[in-house]
């Protein structure tokens, strides 16, 4: 064999200065570089003049996306040097340009040159299955099985061929041709795995579900399968049967990490936060240095009013990675909820720069004020530079709560008219004054904030909501409630606020077994004061005054200083 040195590369100038014939004339010299390609010892002067030629405009074409073009050439080459590298390169570009033909012929030369290659026999099959020559390409596959399980490498080589078929075109025959070759090997589960991934790929989860059940009668333990079964169910909208499913495997197989992770990422898509929260919790117990599902545990433990296991999560989240600030910033949340203002500003006070130091000193100026210093907290705020409208609204909004916790609510709607006059139309903007506005009984400037945010933005399910529970509490105007708040329900059929201000409508109209639906649910997600106050009084007044102390007492337990709670109690038990 003689040794050709080749290097593409060498010949762009050529190509960009002219013509074909330039290239040709050139060829012979500009090969001898790189790429080494060992031709028939037959052919005494290595590579001919045109062989050069159709090399370098192959690879030239293909570099240029025109791999129809590239195929043509490199087949060529490939059949006069009988070179497997060029019919490698020559089939996998006539696959690519859909040239399925040539593709096959070019395949089989290189099958031929290297009967031993796995890569050749799948690109031939490849070529046939799209010709719908399935019995020839299952041949080509059952060799690379054949030789797989040899090796002991069926398991790669099942994957391998599921992806391979799930590129074809024809994807009945596809899944057909997979079922025969795994039906060859009944006891691997690899293959079953395979099969029931290009079920899926096909559309056909009923037989992607009967394969990964077979994958798991042979493999009980393997942890994609489990994963895979259960995005099967899943996809098939079965949220339940996929929830039973992981607490099964879990129950039988409790080491399994890497499921009881998805498991607890599934159940916050499920907006269940408590069971997502001791799933986390069980990782860091079998994996007590892993940071990522311990910062979760804190921020589930936040979002259940678990205060105190939020701060203890958090703080070993920072002793870990010190450098997480927006750690810091949850902490402070944290030490602010459990009214440990002191402490919070403390946390927020870390955050010396970066992405999060705006959001801590905005924090820091509401923690100054809530610890008695309003003209302190308002002087920390005006001093807080800002970059961009956004980050102006950002502090507006945090004069405005401060304000608005020192129930100085005339002083806040005077900073946000202020604040409209710089950006009107803001719709964070309408939406604060909004709401102050009507703690001044203000409704007509309420609707009219709350309207004009819904004429740009129509869907906007904190307008819908908040002008759908005014009109409800406020007024007769029950109808536009209901509408305004279906709407919000259609986007966010589980937001519980959403579900709090329905329950309360229901409430008004009369309707109090409806009422007590919806405002039990709206509680199950989220703890809030005003929910319970609201769920506390339908039950009083239906005659469950147990349940409403109940309801009532527990609240308080966490928000003793909501006004909505103390109203409300006061109301029923002066």
């Amino acid at each position: 064999m003689k040794r050709i040195w080749f290097l593409a590369v060498s010949i762009f100038p050529l190509f960009l200065l002219g013509s074909a014939l330039t290239l040709r004339a050139a060829g012979a010299e500009a090969a001898r570089s790189a790429l080494t390609l060992e031709v028939d010892a037959a052919e005494p002067d290595g590579l001919d003049e045109q062989t050069v030629y159709e090399v370098l405009l192959g690879e030239l074409a293909a570099q240029r996306g025109q791999m129809d073009v590239a195929a043509d050439a490199l087949g060529r080459a490939a059949e006069r040097t009988r070179d497997p590298r060029l019919a490698e390169r020559a089939a996998l570009a006539a696959l690519y340009a859909k040239q399925y033909d040539a593709a096959r012929r070019v395949a089989a030369l290189w099958v031929e040159l290297q009967p031993a290659s796995a890569d050749a026999r799948e690109t031939l099959a490849a070529a046939l299955i799209e010709l719908n020559r399935v019995p020839e390409a299952r041949r080509e596959l059952e060799q690379v099985l054949s030789a797989e399980r040899a090796r002991d490498n069926l398991d790669q080589a099942f994957l391998r061929i599921a992806a391979l078929l799930g590129r074809a075109g024809p994807r009945e025959s596809a899944v057909a041709l997979m079922r025969d070759l795994v039906n060859r090997y009944p006891d691997v589960a690899a293959g079953h795995f395979a099969l029931a991934h290009l079920a899926v790929r096909a559309g056909d989860l009923d037989a992607a579900e009967a394969a990964i059940e077979r994958a798991l009668a042979r493999k009980p333990d393997w942890q994609d399968a489990a994963l895979f079964k259960a995005s099967i169910l899943v996809s098939q909208k079965n949220t339940a049967a996929a929830q039973r499913y992981f607490e099964e495997f879990l129950k039988a197989h409790p080491r399994a990490t890497s499921v009881r992770l998805h498991y607890a990422r599934h159940l916050i898509e499920q907006k269940q936060w408590e069971r997502a929260r001791e799933q986390f919790k069980q990782v860091v117990t079998d994996a007590p240095d892993d940071v990522d599902s311990m910062y979760a545990v804190g921020l589930l433990a936040l979002q259940t009013n678990r205060l105190d296991e939020a701060e203890s999560y958090l703080k070993r989240v920072l002793t870990l990675r010190p450098d997480n600030d927006q750690a810091r910033i949850y902490l402070g949340q944290a030490l602010e909820q459990n009214r440990r203002y002191g402490d919070a500003a403390r946390w927020y006070g870390e955050v010396k720069s970066g992405e999060y130091y705006f959001e801590a000193q905005l924090r820091l100026g509401i923690m100054t004020a809530k610890q008695g210093d309003l003209p302190k907290a308002r002087n920390l705020l005006h001093a807080l530079p800002t970059e961009n409208n956004q980050q102006i609204v950002q502090r507006v909004l945090a004069e405005e709560q401060v304000l608005r916790d020192a129930k100085e609510f005339r002083e806040a709607l005077g900073v946000l008219n202020k604040a409209l006059e710089q950006l009107p139309g803001d719709k964070d903007l309408l939406y604060a004054r909004a709401l102050t506005a009507e703690r001044l009984n203000m409704l007509n400037v309420l609707e009219s904030d709350l309207r004009a945010i819904l004429e740009v933005e129509p869907k906007n399910v904190n307008a819908l909501n908040a002008l759908g529970y005014t009109l409800a509490d406020r007024t007769n105007r029950y109808t536009e409630a209901q509408s305004l708040l279906t709407q919000a329900l259609e986007q966010k059929p589980d937001d519980p606020f959403v579900l709090d201000s329905m329950g309360w409508l229901h409430y008004r109209q009369g309707n109090n077994g409806e009422a007590l639906k919806y405002l039990r649910r709206a509680l199950t997600i989220r703890g809030d004061a005003e929910i319970a106050a609201h769920l506390g009084e339908v039950l009083w007044v239906t005659g469950d005054r147990r349940e409403a102390e109940s309801v009532w007492t527990r609240a308080l337990h966490d928000a003793p200083d909501s006004d909505a709670l103390r109203d409300v109690i006061k109301k029923f038990k002066p």
